[in-house]
């Protein structure tokens, strides 16, 4: 049998490939955190890039991809303290889950993180962020023509597991 048959037989039909595209997370997912560095400052300012493969999807969209699902920059200038933006934010993660880093000094902050890289695991929240634009008046409205893109939270581990027993149901 050739492999036109072989094709044929097997049902086969063309598709587009969707290789590069990366389908937005939706769902609550315990992530090993697997990469963090400080970048060269740049037009958007000073951070630091952390990045989160998950290592068990809890409720929600699976995720088959062989690279870190959730990546996140963290200001370290001017909105360090900021829990949003800042690197506040990803502390605040380490912490819920029990993580303690060392604050001490710009480079103990540094190491502790370094250390925490493919042995900490935490628990976050994906979801779509919408594209805004911004008015002359200063407000935001949603931007239909903006690209979305994935999003997280870090979320405590009881209220993860709580919130995946709701959404899956009652295990047992």
């Amino acid at each position: 049998m050739g492999i036109t048959e072989n094709l044929k037989a097997a049902g086969y039909v063309q598709e587009k490939s969707t290789e590069g595209d990366r389908p937005i997370l939706k769902g609550i997912y315990k992530v090993m955190f697997v990469e963090g560095k400080l970048q060269e400052p740049n037009q958007y300012g000073h951070s630091y890039l952390a990045k989160f493969k998950i290592v068990e999807t809890l409720s929600g969209k699976e995720s088959k991809s062989a690279f870190p699902e959730f990546a996140g920059f963290y200001d370290v200038a001017e909105k360090a303290a900021d829990d949003k933006k800042g690197i506040a934010k990803l502390l605040n993660g380490f912490f819920s889950v029990g993580i303690k880093v060392d604050t001490s000094s710009d480079d103990a902050l540094y190491a502790s993180l370094a250390e925490q890289v493919g042995s900490a695991e935490l628990y976050v929240k994906g979801f779509e962020k919408k594209a805004w634009k911004k008015l002359d008046d200063g407000s935001f409205v949603e931007n239909p023509e903006g690209t979305v893109k994935q999003d997280f939270n870090f979320m405590v581990k009881e209220k993860a597991e709580k919130q995946s027993v709701v959404k899956n149901g009652h295990p047992l």
